[in-house]
């Protein structure tokens, strides 16, 4: 099971440019969204990485296989740039339920998606088998880790929007004024 958790932040008019330049200029989309990746993880994945434990938070995550802590290099951290519209069904509703971000950070790793949110639902266990349930779980990530879900993932994903935004800056430039060029041969 794969788990996506995603934090967002979005850039005015940075989505219908990137679809102007994928129509035109598919390279220089593509160069675009690999120089957003890069930026991402140099800054925001890296600030996320500063506040992971170095060791497994909990005995029993001390291996390498699915929900272990040592199955990854960078424990599943992704940045995508996403450019879709919201669906029909929200559309009708004005959109209000589905806020699409252009640029995400998410974790596809096991482990640390249960680390980072254990906690965030009503059923502190999520298990009904009561041979499997883990009452101290979420108390013993919160003595260890910090204070209630979301302990890595937002926390260092605020902390590198600073830095991001400055890093983006010159990319999202370009992007912007090769759109402008594009609709101003449209327009004449």
């Amino acid at each position: 099971m794969a788990v996506d958790l995603t934090a967002s932040m979005e850039i005015q008019g940075l989505k219908e440019s990137l679809k102007i330049v994928n129509k035109v200029d598919k390279s220089l989309r593509l160069e675009v969204g690999r120089d957003i990746k890069r930026i991402g993880e140099k800054t925001v994945v890296a600030a996320i990485m500063q506040i992971l434990p170095p060791g497994a938070p909990m005995s029993g995550m001390e291996h390498a296989k699915r929900t272990g802590w040592y199955n990854s290099k960078n424990k599943g951290i992704i940045v995508k740039t996403n450019t879709r519209a919201a669906r029909k069904r929200n559309i009708a509703k004005g959109a209000q339920y589905e806020t699409i971000g252009v640029i995400t950070v998410g974790t596809t790793g096991g482990a640390l998606a249960m680390m980072d949110m254990a906690g965030k639902g009503p059923n502190r266990t999520r298990n009904k088998n009561p041979n499997r349930a883990r009452p101290n779980f979420v108390q013993v990530l919160n003595e260890r880790l910090g204070s209630g879900p979301s302990r890595f993932m937002w926390r260092g994903g605020e902390k590198a929007i600073p830095d991001f935004q400055r890093e983006l800056g010159p990319t999202i430039d370009r992007v912007i004024y090769r759109a402008n060029q594009e609709l101003m041969k449209v327009k004449l």
